[in-house]
């Protein structure tokens, strides 16, 4: 993010603070990226049925060799970094959120209970979640959306333009880097009700499937959006979009219902509640939090909880 917004970073790294830690550690990068790429190649033309992202890069690289060797590297960097470390830090601010807000999480608890995949104390483990699931948990799904709209792990969607644009009063001619900012689309007073208050509700009225929000007259008709245009997309829309989405939300809904249906929440005292964690927001590849902190919480397993009078009881 560094070298794009400032270029010179790349030819004297030294002059900027970081810059040669940062420079060392992307020339390892790259170095660990040519040596999977090699791997790649060393095994040679893939079966039929070999369908992993490997197998599909060295197909394309075969049918189209005037692709060049730094744009694959790229592409394989790019479903390195994205398929963690966004899929981890909206893991993480949705935990946080969940935890924080008062009622949240026990109608997360509830709506596990009545799918059958709450532990609770005394009674016999639930059964495994299944990928059927992840389309039942519409609260839950409520509660990563929301998160996701208040605190995108990646807030800036940056395009070249493909001819020359009108954009309001303004010319934007081809060639041209433009960047949506995310994060001020989805925080707008213009697009959303009390955009500040994370209210996993406004989301109950949505298809659980929908990660597009605001373009079509049936999907502007939801709570807590205008009619104006797209107001949500946290994996960006068109034919840019997220390629590695569909696996991201899976992970990300699996770690909630399991960690949710397993353990209760707390956010760590250290955290100086909400507030504390919230003045910490720190965009660098992504939204995460200044300093080594991170978001912390404490989980309290939900199969040794004991209500007020000492009881560890519960309906099965």
């Amino acid at each position: 993010m560094m070298r794009i917004a400032n270029p010179f970073r790349e030819c004297w790294p030294s002059a900027f603070k970081y810059g040669t830690k940062g420079s060392a550690a992307f020339k390892m990068f790259q170095a660990e990226m040519h040596q999977l790429l090699k791997n790649l190649e060393a095994k040679g033309a893939p079966a039929d049925d070999d369908t992993d992202i490997g197998s599909q890069l060295l197909r394309v690289m075969a049918a189209n060799p005037n692709i060049s060797r730094d744009r694959i590297l790229s592409e394989i960097g790019i479903l390195f970094v994205e398929g963690f470390e966004t899929t981890g830090h909206t893991t993480s601010w949705t935990l946080f959120n969940i935890a924080s807000m008062p009622g949240v999480q026990e109608a997360v608890a509830a709506e596990l209970d009545r799918a059958g995949l709450l532990v609770k104390p005394g009674c016999p483990p639930p059964r495994e979640l299944t990928w059927e699931d992840l389309k039942s948990l519409p609260y839950l799904t409520a509660c990563a959306k929301e998160a996701m709209r208040m605190l995108p792990v990646v807030s800036l969607m940056a395009r070249v333009t493909g001819r020359d644009m009108q954009v309001g009063q303004y010319k934007v001619p081809e060639g041209t880097l433009v960047a949506t900012p995310l994060f001020a689309v989805h925080n707008t007073v213009h697009n959303w009700e009390q955009p500040e208050r994370f209210k996993p509700e406004r989301w109950l009225d949505v298809p659980t499937e929908t990660y597009v929000f605001g373009s079509t007259a049936p999907a502007a008709t939801a709570s807590g959006s205008s009619k104006r245009g797209i107001t949500y997309m946290p994996f960006s829309e068109g034919p840019r979009n997220c390629v590695g989405q569909s696996l991201a939300k899976m992970e990300v809904l699996s770690l909630l219902a399991k960690l949710c249906a397993t353990f209760r929440l707390e956010l760590a005292p250290e955290m100086g509640g909400r507030e504390g964690v919230q003045s910490r927001e720190s965009t660098h590849l992504t939204l995460q939090t200044a300093g080594t902190k991170g978001i912390r919480c404490r989980l309290h397993p939900r199969a040794a909880l004991v209500d007020a009078s000492g009881c560890a009881s519960a309906i099965c």
